[in-house]
């Protein structure tokens, strides 16, 4: 990557659309864009602004300028919104390439950013998974991180280490001088403790990411017609699936993310998956739509067995086609669908089976809360205090704690082997060096996810707090 290159992508997803946007970004991205413009001369002052033009002399566009060192990139950038035509899109990019620039690595954009000092680098993982989010609680996750949720929490915490570390070098390096008071050992202790605790309540509320991301999956089973599609309607609360009463509408396994609890955007979610319905007779459905049920089957955390009350399919439950069912080691929940067809119908399937109307809400909410109740062990939701770490935040976090367990036993260690005065926690530390080293350790690890404290850090602190070279 070389950052005296001027560069150029799409930065709007592929496919057409109503708009498209091509960003570029380094020291000629103004002359990049004047000389693809209609006009010799391109009136774009170093200021942000929006301005109208054709490029080429056809295309109508939006122009937006942003000049460094206040744009994304940290870089002189220009942001060209026009018709999101593919063939447009690529012509343009093409131009702006054969004007000099050149095109974009994979996530050059967001790593300029990094490199010139607009983003941190947990900012810049939270870029990649706002890319990356295929639920709701992962957006919410990936938004705090680049909204630099997670870097906030670090940065005060190591405005704090920081500040007790001054204290500690203070004591080894300027004791000759007579305005430095060494930090007492049960100040220090005091102040250690209670980041300590911070940081354990931190990863104690935390959510791994790999568990954002791996969804349990719940699957619809059951006869033809047994109201799957229906019942996945009605849970999503929009219509995802083709309803029939045509047998084999439901052609393959759909797929998607369903909050447990609709009204509540942070509760937590599973994927909800609609299967073809079993069938085993000769005239049965298409083989490859069985194949796609039973290998959903077989990879479900959860299935909703659905025997209908109208009396169709009231033997499907015992099919050869429902024995994967049952041999599945997936829990189940049975619900008796379409109640409102037969609402005083009785008998199979089992005892304890769920009367449910995807029609009119019958045992809607009932079933939610089986599914949470079965689930309870494999969902995780993200609540509004709640941070969702990546392995690498999750480490530093934890090397952290462990460096200043490590300053906290050293101190402890010294006093019990000092005499009576030491105890009293009033005199100098004991082992200062050593305290020292593991407060930095700490305070290096706190920095990788907040950015860097350099030692320079520490001692603009000591002289900011000291009268020192009086």
């Amino acid at each position: 990557m070389n950052l005296a290159d001027t560069i150029v992508a799409r930065a709007s997803a592929a496919g057409p659309s109503r708009r498209g946007l091509i960003r570029v970004s380094g020291p000629q991205a103004w002359s990049v864009v004047a000389s693809i413009s209609a006009e010799s001369h391109l009136p774009i002052e170093r200021g942000r602004g929006v301005r109208t033009h054709r490029l080429g002399g056809a295309c109508p566009c939006l122009l937006l300028c942003f000049p460094g060192p206040n744009s994304y990139t940290g870089e002189d950038t220009i942001e060209i919104a026009l018709p999101g035509n593919p063939t447009l899109i690529d012509r343009v990019v093409s131009a702006a390439i054969d004007a000099g620039a050149r095109h974009a690595e994979p996530g050059e954009f967001t790593a300029r950013a990094w490199l010139n000092g607009r983003l941190t680098l947990t900012q810049a993982e939270g870029v990649a998974a706002l890319i990356a989010a295929a639920s709701d609680a992962q957006l919410r996750a990936a938004q705090a991180l680049s909204g630099n949720r997670l870097g906030r929490v670090a940065a005060d915490l190591c405005q704090r280490l920081a500040a007790a570390l001054a204290l500690v070098e203070a004591g080894i390096d300027f004791t000759d001088q007579e305005d430095v008071v060494p930090i007492a050992p049960q100040d220090l202790d005091d102040r250690l403790r209670a980041i300590i605790d911070e940081i354990d309540q931190t990863l104690a509320r935390a959510v791994g990411s790999e568990a954002l991301s791996a969804l349990p999956t719940v699957v619809l089973v059951g006869a033809p017609n047994a109201g799957k599609s229906t019942l996945y309607n009605a849970l999503l609360g929009r219509r995802r699936a083709v309803v029939s009463a045509e047998r084999g509408t439901t052609r393959d396994a759909l797929v998607e993310p369903m909050h447990l609890d609709p009204a509540d955007s942070h509760s937590p979610e599973v994927l909800l998956v609609d299967v073809a319905g079993l069938d085993e007779s000769p005239a049965g459905l298409n083989p490859q739509m069985q194949a796609a049920a039973r290998r959903a089957i077989e990879q479900a955390d959860l299935l909703v067995q659905l025997v209908s009350s109208d009396g169709r399919g009231d033997d499907a439950h015992r099919s050869p086609a429902a024995a994967l069912v049952e041999q599945s080691r997936a829990t189940k929940i049975v619900v008796r669908s379409k109640s409102d067809l037969a609402p005083d119908r009785q008998g199979s399937p089992p005892p304890g089976a769920l009367r449910l109307s995807a029609v009119t809400g019958e045992g809607l909410g009932e079933l939610r809360r089986r599914i949470g109740e079965a689930l309870a062990d494999h969902v995780a939701s993200l609540g509004a205090d709640t941070l969702a770490l990546l392995p690498r935040h999750e480490q530093c976090l934890r090397e952290a704690g462990d460096g200043l367990r490590e300053a906290c036993a050293l101190m402890e260690t010294g006093l019990s082997r000092s005499d009576e005065q030491s105890k009293s926690r009033r005199s100098p530390l004991s082992d200062p060096e050593l305290i020292a080293a593991s407060m930095r350790a700490a305070l290096d690890a706190l920095g990788r996810l907040a950015g860097s404290v350099s030692p320079d850090d520490v001692l603009g602190r000591i002289f900011a707090g000291f009268c020192i070279g009086k």
